[in-house]
């Protein structure tokens, strides 16, 4: 019986700094990549790249996704191009910008669309309300694209997309801008208007404060992410803040 092992740390912390270097690389190029869409979308191993988004919302002990991984390119700027009364927006020049990512909260219902224009490559953020039926289209695009994706692994067992930087490559982008820069590791604090704070860390895990300082794992993702007072301290707190409860 063989056993599960562990990659070693510094193999994940590789993959991750490379997933949120390409997700940035991802968001740069947008409005080329919606620019040449009806180029590239016939082609599966460049349709089906997979995009390491953020779409979780937290608060408190309460997370929610706009819809569940894995989020792939084509699914993503598909679902914003036959739905743009609700994911596009028209740009300062007049032209009509897409949504190549989304975030929001469900409790307010406020949605945050980064936005590219294919016209003249505006790219900015934007907030909409309609957090729901937003959530509620892309996870039916999804479904449409679930079952192509099938099919494809069913003829071609072990298929997987190619790199974003191969397709960006074909569409002309110069190799300089195609170089990833390497990121440092942090940790990010985001305090709550309720007085919870909220600590990411990009080695993986998150921490939940909240306002009688209890502290809260919420989630790891690799052997290398501080957890508990670690983080804690990292962000900022001190031993005389009396944090208290998961390590």
């Amino acid at each position: 019986m063989s056993q599960k092992t562990t990659p070693p740390a510094e193999d994940i912390r590789r993959q991750r700094d490379l997933q949120v270097a390409l997700r940035k690389l991802y968001g740069r190029h947008a409005a080329t990549l919606i620019r040449h869409f009806y180029e590239w979308k016939e082609n599966p191993e460049y349709y089906f790249i997979e995009l390491k988004l953020d779409m979780t919302y937290f608060c408190a002990a309460f997370s929610a996704r706009v819809a569940d991984p894995p989020y792939h390119l084509g699914t993503i700027l598909r679902n914003s191009l036959k739905n743009p009364g609700l994911f596009s927006c028209e740009c300062p020049d007049g032209h009509r910008a897409y949504a190549y990512a989304y975030n929001g909260s469900p409790l307010s219902g406020r949605f945050d669309l980064g936005m590219a224009c294919p016209e003249c490559g505006w790219n900015e953020w934007v907030s909409r309300s309609g957090w729901r039926v937003r959530s509620e289209a892309l996870k039916a695009t999804q479904a449409e694209d679930a079952e192509r994706l099938g099919a494809l692994r069913l003829l071609h067992p072990g298929f997987g997309g190619a790199d974003i930087r191969d397709l960006l490559r074909n569409l002309g982008v110069p190799e300089v801008e195609l170089v990833l820069p390497p990121l440092e590791h942090r940790v990010e604090r985001t305090e709550m208007p309720d007085g919870t704070v909220i600590l990411n860390d990009t080695d993986g895990g998150s921490v939940i404060i909240s306002p009688d300082r209890l502290l809260t794992f919420h989630e790891w993702n690799g052997p290398d992410g501080l957890v508990g007072r670690e983080m804690a301290r990292l962000a900022g707190f001190r031993e005389e803040d009396d944090l208290h409860g998961e390590d």
